[in-house]
């Protein structure tokens, strides 16, 4: 299995499938629960709604949960949890189980250690929680509900893991890097300056954080959404390179060739073979 941090995962294109999701009570239960011995067939993310707990995995590391925080355990690992605060008639805690994949069907994680990814579920989060727990009982299930939240879940906490990183190991630049990814037209010079840093040490820095020079970034993630755009057939590329920001068409498709290998009309043409083909 790959493993695929949070904060690229936020990024990454997956796919959630068998999703289920479970109301628990575990004061009946002896307030625990163990897969120890039996690896857990599937992901699993637990939101305490009405307890804490304490969850330890087969290496003896150790985590401490806390009520109204969700929790993410890795498919294929072992771990007991033992709850506290439980009581006879409420919902102590809401599982999310299913399976994780990238793109090319191969199977992913975030991590393979039991970790704290949402330390505060807000209302509506909780009311999306609960609704899809209710939408299960029923006897026809509307998957779609339940798979919509467990995306919701991991894409808050991708977003909470990446600003962590960028706020702890990049703090100099987080401006910057915010500007960078909400893709402004901002010149380097004036991004750097905002940050308090010389352009030099901010190129030095958003490589170290991107692995790409700050320009080859902006036009990377332009060319990747141009890709979604030219396949929809509604825009013009005269229209998309506008949208994106580039200085003229000529311009657009320069940058396309040099991060795809093709021209954007010989890349339609290419996609369009490829469904004649199926």
């Amino acid at each position: 299995m790959k493993i695929i941090p949070f904060q690229e995962l936020y990024s990454a294109e997956f796919f959630i499938s068998e999703p289920l999701v479970k109301g628990q009570n575990w004061y009946g239960r002896n307030n625990l629960y163990s897969c120890m011995g039996k690896p857990k067939p599937s992901h699993t993310l637990l939101w305490f709604k009405n307890c804490r707990a304490k969850i330890t995995d087969s290496t003896g590391k150790v985590i401490f949960a806390e009520k109204n925080q969700i929790a993410y355990m890795s498919k294929g690992i072992e771990y007991m949890v033992h709850f506290y605060d439980t009581a006879p008639n409420q919902e102590d805690s809401i599982a999310f189980h299913f399976q994780l994949v990238d793109r090319f069907g191969a199977e992913i994680t975030p991590t393979l250690s039991p970790q704290i990814c949402i330390k505060n579920v807000d209302t509506t989060m909780a009311l999306s929680i609960e609704t899809a727990a209710e939408e299960f009982n029923k006897n026809i299930v509307c998957l779609p509900v339940i798979t919509s939240v467990i995306y919701q879940l991991l894409g808050l906490a991708c977003q909470i893991q990446r600003k962590r990183v960028v706020n702890h190991k990049y703090k100099y630049i987080s401006e910057g890097i915010e500007l960078m990814e909400n893709n402004s037209d901002k010149p380097l010079n004036e991004i750097a300056k905002i940050c308090g840093v010389s352009e030099g040490y901010f190129r030095k820095l958003f490589r170290e954080y991107s692995g790409q020079n700050p320009i080859d970034f902006r036009q990377k993630y332009r060319v990747e959404k141009s890709k979604h755009l030219l396949l929809l057939d509604i825009f013009s590329i005269s229209e998309i390179a506008e949208e994106l920001h580039f200085s003229d068409v000529y311009h657009f498709s320069k940058t396309f060739k040099k991060f795809t290998g093709v021209s954007p009309q010989k890349y339609i043409k290419q996609n369009n073979a490829e469904k004649n083909q199926l």
